[in-house]
């Protein structure tokens, strides 16, 4: 059992585990890995860990480190993350201090949902960095002496994130970290974080959870069973984005996936370029969704051919539209799905490299059509 809702990643917890029991704790860590698989909530169970006051590698959850670790609220645990830099901040400013109390109040709000579930991301509006200010009051804050007895624990979200002059100014305190404290990055983009930061840290990868793990995840969180197969394709094992498809109401975005090829199957050019207008906006407001709704039309074609052939239906992704698959194949015998998937494609790594978006999906529909009705070859 752990401290926060966790999946799986028993290698990394039994590592980490091992480390406290040989006192082998390391001044830094880099938890890496692909979005949504852990790392974030594996840093915030090692504070845990670490802090407990039950004397083993294993937060007992009732003691008064863990209850306050576990709201996110204990003295001896920092949080880093992207703020938005205010143009009149100077670099010694405290992080927070323009800021308004409106503003205050919905970051807070962000830090107790992410208490609730580790797995969301902490997301401050307008935010793309962390700031100098930000590490300078780290420093300052972790070198004074603490009201707690225990470890000294600063969580690095997104350290990949880090402006230029902060990083310098975080791998001075990797030079000469506090006494028993511990710096843990977490990041999904290890390339970008300054190498010298890299080879001071002790490195855990993370790998994305596996459809197993997701599958058993999503049903103790009420994913309709319908829909879990979607859900776990395009969540690429990113909880995050899973339990987002889910609160976003997945039967409305099967039925847009759903509305698309219909619209290209007659070729209804009002609602083509409808379509193409609806989802040029969804691109530039929520860029996951978007390519999760292009994932979604090519998941139909698979599935198509998974009917087509006879295959078990089990294998669906779109397994609640099985009827409708089914009659998609006998209306379209000769249907090109490798034309179709491969114009998918095209069209996420056309977008992908910044080609105008609107004349892409236009080509998307288009092909699609093609594909549809006669092939490529047409």
């Amino acid at each position: 059992m752990t401290l926060f809702p966790l999946i799986n990643q028993k290698t990394n917890l039994d590592f980490l585990t091992n480390a406290i029991k040989h006192q082998r704790v390391s001044n830094a860590y880099l938890f890496y890995g692909p979005e949504g698989s852990g790392s974030e909530g594996f840093a915030l169970e090692f504070a845990a860990m670490l802090n407990c006051q039950s004397g083993t590698p294993t937060p007992c959850g009732t003691c008064n480190a863990c209850k306050k670790i576990r709201r996110l609220e204990y003295s001896n645990l920092e949080l880093v993350y992207p703020i938005p830099i205010r143009k009149d901040t100077i670099a010694n400013d405290e992080p927070f201090k323009k800021f308004s109390l409106a503003e205050i109040e919905e970051i807070q709000e962000i830090i107790r949902n992410k208490a609730q579930n580790p797995y969301l991301k902490i997301k401050v509006p307008k935010a793309q960095h962390i700031p100098i200010n930000f590490i300078r009051e780290i420093k300052r804050r972790t070198y004074l002496r603490s009201q707690e007895s225990g470890w000294k624990v600063v969580v690095i979200f997104d350290a990949h994130l880090l402006t230029e002059p902060a990083a310098n100014a975080f791998l001075k305190i990797l030079e000469e970290p506090p006494e028993k404290s511990t710096f843990i990055l977490t990041s999904s983009n290890i390339n970008t974080i300054l190498p010298t930061i890299v080879s001071r840290c002790q490195a855990l990868y993370f790998p994305a959870l596996s459809p197993d793990q997701m599958r058993d995840y999503l049903i103790q969180h009420n994913a309709p069973e319908n829909y879990v197969n979607l859900i776990i394709r395009l969540s690429a094992g990113d909880v995050n984005q899973a339990l987002s498809l889910i609160d976003t109401e997945i039967d409305q975005f099967v039925s847009l996936t759903l509305d698309i090829l219909r619209s290209v199957a007659v070729w209804n050019i009002k609602s083509v370029y409808n379509f193409v207008e609806s989802l040029s906006a969804m691109q530039r407001e929520d860029t996951i969704r978007f390519k999760q709704i292009l994932l979604s039309i090519a998941f139909w074609f698979r599935d198509a051919v998974i009917l087509k052939k006879g295959s078990e239906s089990g294998d669906l992704v779109h397994s609640a539209l099985q009827a409708e698959i089914s009659n998609f194949v006998k209306a379209f015998p000769d249907f090109d799905p490798f034309y179709a998937l491969t114009s998918v494609e095209n069209c996420i790594d056309f977008i992908n490299r910044n080609v105008y978006i609107k004349l892409a999906l236009l080509n998307l529909f288009f092909n699609l059509k093609q594909a549809l009705h006669t092939g490529k070859n047409s």
